[in-house]
């Protein structure tokens, strides 16, 4: 695959252009190739990397309207968006993976998505009530079990997310104060010696923390609020990095893995530029060639390397050796966060667009 910008671009472009099902209506886009149902979640994956990549001003009014009608036809009278055919035996969408996965996770997509095609949701988010009660909230915080962060990482940031756009999106200023107790519990039951949440003793215990706290430092930074200990979040993110130049705990890591300490690393570092830059500097150019090292033949990029995978439903599962919509915009997302660092890699020069909006995709 080439490299230079212009190429890179359209061959992504491209890539997602294949998966588009046009002759299902605007907006409408298959997981991978060996799909054949259009799902909410692609159609998001698709209209965050063509933002990412600067592309949506190539639709009509029409067209961009068409889509954003087809995002906001899945939520619900509750607030959630939902895909009812991802909710089959066996999925993460339904019981018991309801708080880390779940419709909280797709709205959380769902936004996105339409924030980058300039839609808002129509609908308040009534599956917030319980949680303007300081009371409820503050139990359910207490009530995490941070000796499992892969999960709690993404159960807080689902309702953080939620809330901030409740709160910046549909003016709901009862959103908050919900934030407000949800960075003090953070701040009140961080390590100071790792910068991390929950245990960090064995190599599992460090792989499972790094991850669950990236979602929270997400919240933290589109906030602007600082977070503490960023020079120990530096360094416990270095130690993760392994020789092929991703980080995790294996040789092939993951898309989840990568961008959970690329992201920190990025930001963080700008916060205290005079620690360890060269240690990280190094680091993060080995991470982007190791990025591009998941590319896949179609075009697309792997969440994992010469695997296949199961991304929560049956409609979310891509072959070996094919790229999926979910991992071609995630890994371009951390490439994308890579090029605010690595100034001089020939895919800084492509024009990345960052949403702000809560969530992933926003960088200041």
């Amino acid at each position: 695959m080439s490299t230079p910008s212009g190429g890179f671009r359209n061959e992504v472009l491209n890539f997602v252009e294949l998966h588009r099902a046009s002759e299902q209506g605007p907006g409408r886009y298959v997981y991978a190739a060996c799909q054949t149902q259009p799902i909410l979640y692609a159609s998001t994956y698709a209209a965050l990397a063509r933002h990412l990549l600067d592309d949506l001003a190539t639709l009509s009014d029409a067209e961009r309207a068409e889509w954003v009608a087809y995002l906001q036809s899945f939520q619900d009278d509750d607030g959630f968006f939902k895909d009812a055919p991802l909710a089959h035996p066996g999925s993460w969408y339904v019981p018991p993976h309801m708080e880390w996965c779940g419709w909280w996770h797709l709205t959380c997509h769902a936004i996105m998505g339409l924030a980058a095609l300039g839609g808002v949701a129509p609908q308040e988010f009534a599956v917030l009530k319980p949680f303007y009660d300081e009371k409820h909230l503050a139990a359910w915080l207490d009530a995490r079990d941070l000796r499992k962060m892969d999960y709690v990482g993404n159960e807080v940031l689902n309702l953080g997310q939620v809330l901030q756009y409740a709160r910046d999106f549909q003016n709901c200023s009862r959103a908050q104060r919900p934030m407000e107790m949800i960075f003090d519990w953070l701040d009140r039951v961080q390590n100071p010696d790792t910068g991390q949440w929950g245990a960090f003793g064995t190599p599992e215990e460090r792989n499972k923390s790094y991850q669950g706290a990236y979602h929270f430092y997400l919240l933290y930074e589109y906030d602007k609020r600082p977070v503490k200990h960023v020079e120990r979040i530096i360094d416990t993110m270095l130690e993760m990095q392994t020789p092929q130049g991703g980080f995790g705990i294996h040789p092939n890591t993951s898309g989840c893995e990568d961008i959970d300490a690329i992201d920190p690393l990025v930001r963080y570092s700008q916060h205290a530029p005079g620690h360890r830059r060269a240690d990280v500097t190094a680091a993060l150019r080995r991470a982007f060639d190791w990025v591009l090292q998941n590319r896949t033949p179609d075009g697309g990029f792997a969440f994992i390397r010469d695997r296949d995978f199961f991304y929560g439903s049956k409609l979310m599962y891509s072959a070996k050796d094919q790229g999926s919509m979910f991992a071609t915009w995630w890994r371009m997302l951390a490439l994308a966060i890579l090029s605010r660092a690595v100034t001089n890699h020939p895919l800084a020069r492509v024009k990345w667009q960052y949403l702000r909006c809560p969530g992933y995709q926003f960088l200041d």
